[in-house]
């Protein structure tokens, strides 16, 4: 039988101060950085249908010299397998976690 790995997404809601504080030093971005991506394709998908692609995170990561092959994996992990699944699987529970903060 297959080990499914739970998305790290997933759990965010029920970490503890400390686990969400060890969770936000293994991501592959700094948080700010990881916020700017979601605002970014947010403004970007405001005018554009989704072409179920990463293209507008890709753009946003070699504009910013993020590191494109760790970011766009820790997406897909977690959901995020094109621009629109980064912002509904990733980015909601993202904001509802980190914007009570």
């Amino acid at each position: 039988m297959a080990i499914l790995k739970k998305r790290e997404i997933d759990v965010l809601a029920q970490m503890t101060g400390d686990e969400r504080e060890r969770f936000v030093e293994s991501l592959p971005a700094q948080k700010d950085q990881i916020e700017a991506l979601f605002d970014f394709l947010e403004m970007k998908l405001e005018t554009n249908d989704c072409d179920h692609t990463s293209r507008f995170a890709m753009q946003h990561m070699m504009q910013n010299s993020l590191n494109f092959p760790k970011l766009s994996a820790w997406l897909s992990q977690n959901g995020g397998y094109c621009d629109c699944k980064v912002i509904s699987e990733i980015a909601e529970t993202w904001h509802e976690v980190f914007d009570e903060e």
